[in-house]
């Protein structure tokens, strides 16, 4: 059997169309066609990467983005308006601290949804900050109103409202990217970058045998600066968080661009121009950073692209997509924490009272008073989100 058989023998074993295996390689579906009958003859490099492709086909996604982190200002002191126009939240189910962050004199939570205020004689305004839960939270408050990131931020664009920060991760959840070896390559001087520092961290990272420790980060630039990246293994600091039963692997690596102020603001108004994730989160990357690999007798800058690297940024690969993954307002973070953090000292609290003949630490949970923020988390547990985005939900349903 021929190379060519065997390619064509490999593509209908996995069930795959010519257009499909084009597609993934970056070349034409007659060219394909044209190598697999034998009619052109495939370079080696071709032949290598179609190899490499047939060998390691994935069908599921390997690539997706999602917003992981949202820090924006209102110009407005009126926090009722932005929970009732932006947020659809009832304020009424969220709990209240007398104390803030950035400068803000206090706060309103509902789970990991945070909102700041400041005096009403200070030009702070009103701050919306969303983590990663946070924002897996609003997603799901966000389709419960047929709308989209992209309508999210339209509106708060509109408002003239300011971008402080925003995060978007690119998920690679088929081990496309070895952080290790990027982190050698970026010692061994093979990272083209405008952005001069570099740091690697690398902890136990993920092996064949299963997942030690927090795994292994790359920063590409400067924390301190409005851009930088972070580079590190999702699924192994996902369990060492929070322990497995907790934890959420089905990222294997992630890619995070981090854009504060005037770049937050230009990456959002690219996304609502042209509405292409893709466009937006590689153009920022393959402007500011290229993996490579080694030439012989060549300035550093005309080396190869690295092949991994190239299939990451788009060669061969599906477009990018924004994917919306909702959760529930929940604490399953929360008992991931306590799983590893405390569970271990109350049980042994608990088989010294056995040992000692007494329920001290029991006797010492059941009496334990419940301040007000406690209270308040309790009702956000228990209630339903129709009541807690329903006035809104049913106000906009009715107009």
């Amino acid at each position: 059997m021929t190379w060519a058989d065997n390619v064509k023998a490999k593509r209908k074993a996995l069930e795959l169309t010519q257009a499909q295996l084009a597609e993934k390689i970056g070349i034409t579906r007659q060219h394909l066609q044209r190598v697999e009958s034998g009619k052109q003859n495939a370079s080696i490099s071709l032949q290598e990467e179609i190899d490499l492709t047939l060998d390691n086909w994935i069908n599921e996604t390997e690539l997706d983005l999602n917003i992981d982190y949202v820090r924006i200002r209102f110009p407005t002191h009126d926090v009722d308006w932005v929970l009732q126009n932006f947020l659809y939240l009832n304020k009424d189910y969220m709990l209240f601290d007398d104390w803030g962050f950035y400068g803000y004199e206090a706060h309103y939570t509902f789970s990991n949804i945070q909102v700041m205020i400041a005096p009403t004689n200070d030009k702070l305004g009103v701050l919306l900050e969303l983590k990663g839960q946070g924002c897996r939270e609003f997603e799901g408050i966000l389709l419960a109103h047929n709308q989209t990131w992209f309508d999210f931020f339209r509106k708060c664009y509109e408002a003239k409202a300011i971008f402080k920060r925003i995060d978007l991760a690119v998920n690679d959840r088929v081990g496309m990217l070895n952080i290790p070896e990027l982190i050698v390559k970026c010692q061994h001087n093979e990272c083209v970058s405008v952005m001069r520092r570099f740091q690697g961290l690398n902890s136990d990272a993920m092996t064949d045998d299963g997942i030690n420790g927090e795994g292994a980060t790359l920063y590409i630039g400067s924390m301190k600066s409005d851009i930088y990246f972070c580079v590190y293994e999702k699924a192994a600091e996902q369990i060492f968080r929070y322990g497995e039963e907790f934890a959420d692997t089905s990222i294997k690596n992630r890619f995070e661009i981090r854009l504060k102020n005037d770049r937050a603001t230009v990456a959002i108004e690219d996304l609502l121009s042209y509405r292409n994730v893709e466009r937006t989160a590689f153009g920022i990357i393959t402007r500011y950073v290229r993996f490579v690999d080694p030439g012989k007798g060549e300035e550093r800058s005309n080396w190869p692209t690295n092949q991994t690297w190239a299939a990451f940024c788009g060669k061969g690969r599906p477009p990018l997509r924004l994917t919306l993954k909702p959760e529930p307002f929940d604490l399953r973070k929360t008992r991931g924490w306590i799983k590893k953090q405390v569970a271990p000292m109350l049980k042994v609290l608990l088989k010294i009272d056995g040992y000692e003949g007494n329920n001290q630490t029991m006797t010492m949970i059941k009496s334990a008073e419940l301040q007000q923020k406690h209270l308040k988390l309790l009702e956000q547990h228990t209630v339903t989100k129709d009541n807690v985005i329903g006035d809104y939900f049913t106000k906009e349903e009715t107009d």
